[in-house]
């Protein structure tokens, strides 16, 4: 409750202030209730001396979202938005009945807050602020959940728009310059009938190992070079993106004891290296109203067996769901981590859905995953050799989704998630190789918007 009187009270302070000068506002956001359970998302076998490690996790939380627009003329806008991120129900809170006040610990924190503006005769539009950015299409850079603090220059010339943006990437240490600055020069060209292709180029400079590239405070510098492609050809809506990255990291952690194979001194070896990662990610989709086929084809290079160079790909994307519900959201993927997008992965999809009513959507995809390069994921290892025994089998995926649209702005979704792991995760448990388990997953979001 305290939160919603602050969020009330910003509200009314900005209604009071837009009186003093001419500009429409317009106030409004969303409020969701999710209550989730997922089991095994560590994807490791069971082990009976430590129940509690697999990952299962059940809760009920909720996000508030209050934003408010400004526009000022035809070259003047901006935007507040307020985000109380998703809060567990019952996370360091009193029962009201003990008369305590309750109370919780966290606070609305700013998801969007920037102002945008044209520069008196010149063809400029300049956007400076934390704001909500994505190259491309998404699979290099994507941060759509928290945002970015930027500049963004524009320039719109008919159907092509060009574009440089200067991103802070990561803040080491606010008094210090050893940062992750990221840089963009990218431009867009409409070629009519809602086909557009777009190309991107971005450097990042990580000045202190915040990417962890290397062991110690050594510089990493990271190139992007994208292409992009979205339209429709004939029946088929797609969506394309290829990434080539190049660069070098000073001092790189290139063969981590006991992942990708390695066969040499034990321990890592650390020397100069040059950074090669690259991806291409397919997505498409045919509608036969009422029935909507989709596909996925994609891949992202992974560390190679006693690698020289960085041949894994290095993406920033955010915590939000991707592709799939399990894998990569919730399941450390064959990059090693969660949220990583295509890193190490090959993946292979085939999807339907259907609207039942107007309100009413179902669908389920299968996804077919595969590691680029082999990894053991769990730390397994071949009794015979006492070395990892790596694989390339990820897993399969279903995945199937109810959308309810009950009111105009009330809806109702559900997710379904089955993951089953493949060889790439399997590890030993108590002196036995053993596989992992499998992953289950359901979610279901009540989404009001306002």
């Amino acid at each position: 409750m305290k939160k919603l009187v602050v969020l009330l009270v910003v509200v009314a302070l900005t209604c009071i202030s837009a009186m003093a000068f001419a500009a429409d506002i317009s106030v409004g956001g969303q409020f969701d209730i999710r209550g989730r359970d997922f089991v095994n998302t560590s994807a490791a076998p069971s082990n009976p001396s430590s129940p509690d490690t697999n990952g299962t996790t059940r809760d009920t939380q909720e996000r508030v979202r209050l934003d408010v627009n400004v526009k000022a003329g035809d070259d003047v806008k901006a935007k507040l938005e307020i985000e109380n991120d998703w809060d567990t129900w019952g996370r360091l809170e009193a029962p009201q009945a003990n008369n305590k006040g309750g109370g919780n610990a966290g606070f609305p924190d700013f998801r969007e807050a920037w102002v945008s503006f044209n520069l008196p005769g010149l063809p400029l539009n300049v956007t400076g602020g934390h704001q909500l950015l994505q190259l491309g299409n998404g699979w290099f850079l994507r941060n759509m959940k928290y945002g970015d603090d930027a500049w963004v220059v524009a320039n719109v010339t008919g159907a092509n728009t060009a574009a440089f943006v200067d991103i802070k990437a990561a803040e080491v240490n606010a008094a210090k310059a050893d940062d992750v600055d990221a840089y963009a020069f990218l431009d867009m060209l409409k070629l009519g009938d809602g086909l557009v292709v777009g190309v991107d180029f971005s450097f990042a400079k990580d000045r202190k190992n915040a990417l962890g590239f290397t062991t110690d405070f050594n510089q990493t510098k990271l190139y992007n070079l994208g292409l992009n492609v979205n339209g429709k050809f004939g029946p088929v809506a797609l969506k394309a993106e290829v990434d080539q990255q190049a660069g070098t990291a000073k001092n790189a952690d290139l063969y981590p004891a006991g992942i990708y194979g390695y066969t040499g001194p034990t321990g890592a070896i650390h020397q100069d290296a040059k950074v090669k990662g690259n991806q291409i990610v397919v997505q498409g989709n045919v509608g036969m109203d009422p029935i909507t086929i989709n596909f996925t084809a994609a891949r992202g290079s992974g560390a190679k067996t006693n690698q020289t160079d960085y041949n894994q790909f290095v993406n920033f994307l955010d915590k939000d769901q991707h592709y799939t519900f399990l894998y990569e959201y919730k399941v450390k993927t064959a990059g090693g981590a969660v949220n990583d997008g295509f890193v190490n992965t090959t993946a292979l999809s085939a999807g339907v859905s259907a609207g039942v009513t107007k309100s009413l959507l179902v669908g389920a995809d299968f996804w077919l995953l595969r590691a680029t390069q082999a990894v053991a994921l769990n730390g397994a290892v071949d009794p015979f050799s006492n070395l990892p025994a790596t694989s390339r089998k990820v897993g399969t995926e279903l995945d199937m989704k109810v959308n309810w649209q009950m009111y105009e702005n009330l809806s109702w979704n559900w997710s379904f998630g089955y993951f089953k792991a493949g060889a790439a995760y399997d590890t030993m448990v108590n002196g036995t190789p053993a596989s992992a388990d499998k992953v289950f997953g359901i979610q279901n979001v009540i989404t009001l918007k306002f």
